[in-house]
């Protein structure tokens, strides 16, 4: 027999060669193993009144009070009491109308029920009895080989006109041992091994027994048709604790007197055709039509004799949801970039049943999507990216049925600085004022430099690797706000000049705001760099064929030079002045005429961690500088 048909679980199907392999040996039933019927039942019945006249007609069984610490219990308890005293002679209104109509009067908790009269309840609920609930018992414990599961209820049956008619208090124990190999059986090992019923079976088993025990017990009216009901001792659905959709298989297990005509009914879908396949043991299934879609409802095992008499059993398992709509696309999409990675963040799209998100990737706006990344968060970080190199994102939520909502897609890029991502990309010349966070990349190469151009001190400019500069000969960038140019050693950002006519100067750093320069190439300037403020870190740089100077640092400056080329400069490869003083690391100098390093600041300037062709000397090193 296959049990289990939902695609999403469908690895239930190996379970049968492991019940049958553990026929004949004993087992105790957790959550984690398969399931065991009560080998042995003893019951406690405290019965403490009862009156068999003026019963009522139509009864509904209240919200039970939980006097235990278990959700479990109050969920299943009252549902067991409500399936076995159905088949009393009254008419019973269902479990979930009754709680309907309380929570449309505003009565949502026990506590609320409980405060109002007798008269009142029957009054709203349409009934003429009434039945309250405590539940007292509902533990489990292990003792060597076998497990004791207790469930325990107080009860009290009222009437409109008779009052109290019979008040119990009964707890049902069960030792646990042997191994259920009928259909129901193997069908409830089947969905506690894939953890789709929720708590432990061996308590549902109790409930019932103590339900079927009470219900024994329950004064009834006579039965005018002086037939006994079909009798109907359980129904199990493959759906329990999980969300269907379309192209799934629900199916369902009825065990009852055997020889009558069976259904399941589940709102929304119809009746679904139950075949005995051996005695009283019925089962059927449907596929799911993609129309459907229903949320939370019961399924209803109804059995009928010869006589038109039928009896129905709410199957206390687990409730059915059908969901064949996907969720919204995910709201609010960003990436923020970080070096080698990258930050996702984004909205649930409101949908109440989100279960996860699926991220997938492509190298090119167009190109294939990877196998999908799943996360139950709303933000992701990937790692091991390439900086600078764009990744095509596309972000889904899935529901618990496995219904995928659009995607969203969206390009992102790592980079060092988490502001990338987000920057405004500039194309074509540069404006005159810079502000904002701004960025630049090889995609709009040349970037024109027709006048002088400001950075505001509000403003921020992120240069990516491969970006080409075209200066005309009075145009400059001066540096008030943030600037970080970020070359690498294969992608530098190179500056040179318009049609030949050669520049004054490229760049004015003039802020104490963060600056950075890595990997820029200048060639040809009058003076490539000039620094007259803050203390910028300027690395891995080449200055070459500078009409002037490579470097200017004057003021207060505290920049700090360090891997860099400084070479050909005309008059000087670096002039220090003011009271500057920076840091030389690594640096090479090169065919600086006539002096490489010319220092006028009134600090002492340490540069012995330096190179020098024409080696360091009093003919190439002005001033006080230690070499």
């Amino acid at each position: 027999m296959t049990i289990v048909k939902s695609k999403k679980s469908q690895h239930i199907l190996v379970l049968f060669p492991l019940v049958l392999f553990l026929l004949g040996s004993c087992a105790v039933s957790t959550t984690d193993t398969v399931v065991t019927l009560p080998a042995l039942q003893t019951g406690s019945t405290d019965e403490k009144s009862r009156n068999t006249s003026d019963l009522p007609t139509t009864v509904a069984i209240l919200p039970f009070q939980n006097k235990t610490t278990s959700e479990f219990a109050y969920r299943v308890v009252r549902r067991t009491m409500f399936n076995h005293f159905s088949s009393k002679n009254y008419r019973m209104l269902h479990w979930q109308d009754v709680d309907r109509r309380l929570a449309l009067a505003g009565l949502d908790t026990p506590a609320a029920i409980q405060a109002k009269s007798s008269s009142e309840l029957m009054n709203l609920l349409g009934v003429d009895g009434l039945m309250y609930g405590d539940i007292t018992h509902y533990d489990k414990k292990f003792a060597a080989v076998y497990a004791q599961v207790a469930v325990g209820v107080e009860l009290k049956f009222v009437g409109d006109k008779a009052g109290t008619i019979w008040e119990v208090k009964d707890v049902q124990k069960s030792h646990a041992g042997g191994v259920s190999t009928t259909p129901v059986g193997l069908l409830l090992n089947a969905l506690v091994a894939a953890k789709h019923i929720y708590g432990d079976i061996n308590l549902y088993r109790a409930a019932d027994e103590l339900g079927r025990d009470l219900a024994k017990q329950m004064p009834e009216p006579a039965n005018l048709s002086q037939k006994r009901k079909p009798a109907i001792a359980d129904v199990v659905h493959s759906g329990a604790g999980q969300y269907l959709s379309y192209g799934d298989e629900l199916e369902v297990v009825l065990m009852g007197d055997p020889g009558l005509n069976a259904v399941a009914s589940v709102d929304g879908m119809g009746l679904i055709n139950l075949t005995e396949t051996t005695p009283g043991n019925y089962q059927g299934s449907i596929k799911i039509d993609s129309s459907i879609n229903t949320e939370a409802v019961s399924v209803v095992g109804r059995l009928q004799d010869s006589f038109n008499q039928t009896s129905s059993w709410v199957s206390p398992y687990g409730l059915v949801t059908i969901d064949n709509t996907p969720p919204s696309s995910v709201r609010d999409a960003t990436a923020i970039s970080l070096d080698g990675a990258l930050q996702l963040n984004w909205r649930s799209p409101g949908d109440m049943d989100i279960a996860k998100y699926q991220i997938t990737t492509a190298m090119t706006e167009t190109g294939a999507l990877t196998r999908p990344i799943e996360t139950e968060n709303s933000e992701y970080r990937f790692e091991g990216l390439t900086n600078f190199k764009p990744v095509y994102l596309s972000i889904k939520a899935v529901d618990h049925a496995g219904n995928k909502g659009p995607g969203q897609r969206f390009e992102a890029t790592a980079a060092p600085d988490r502001r990338y991502g987000q920057a405004t990309i500039l194309t074509g010349a540069l404006p005159t004022v810079i502000s904002g966070i701004n960025k630049l990349t090889p995609a709009g190469n040349p970037h024109q430099i027709n006048n002088a151009t400001r950075i505001d001190t509000g403003g921020v400019l992120l240069v990516a690797p491969g970006v080409k500069f075209e200066l005309s000969r009075n145009a400059k960038i001066s540096v008030l706000g943030e600037l970080h140019i970020m070359g690498n050693s294969t992608a530098p950002v190179i500056v040179t000049d318009r049609s030949g006519q050669g520049f004054d100067n490229f760049l004015t750093i003039q802020t104490s705001q963060p600056v950075t320069v890595d990997y820029l190439n200048v060639d040809g300037a009058g003076i490539a760099v000039d620094v007259t403020a803050g203390s910028p870190l300027i690395s891995n740089s080449v200055f070459t064929n500078n009409q002037f100077n490579g470097m200017t640092i004057s003021g207060s400056a505290r920049p700090t030079i360090r891997n860099c080329i400084i070479s050909d400069a005309q008059a000087a490869g670096l002039i220090i002045s003011g009271q500057a003083q920076p840091k030389l690391e690594n640096n090479q100098f090169s065919n600086n005429q006539p002096f490489h390093l010319q220092n006028g600041s009134t600090l002492q300037l340490d540069a012995r961690d330096n190179n020098w062709e024409p080696a360091a000397s009093n003919m190439t090193i002005l001033g006080d500088v230690l070499f």
